[in-house]
């Protein structure tokens, strides 16, 4: 009767750490593609609120209007 809890104890074990590897493995797979689909929008966040280019580190070119039309002066 022992070795018959002991076998059931480590096959529950055993079948708690099979899922758990598979799920980890999955999870990891998940999370790499998500971060590849969200990083050029993150890039492009940063861009647009700081003027610098997050993948060289230069400042963008800045607009600057010089249009007389719009100065009310």
């Amino acid at each position: 009767m022992f070795y018959y809890n002991l076998l059931s104890i480590i096959l529950a074990l055993s079948v708690f750490l099979l899922g758990y590897a598979l799920g980890r493995r999955v999870g990891k797979k998940e999370g790499i593609s998500e971060g590849i689909a969200l990083i050029p929008i993150e890039w492009r966040k940063q861009m647009l609120e700081t003027s610098i280019c997050p993948l060289c580190r230069k400042k963008l070119n800045t607009y600057v209007n010089y249009d007389n039309i719009n100065n009310r002066e």
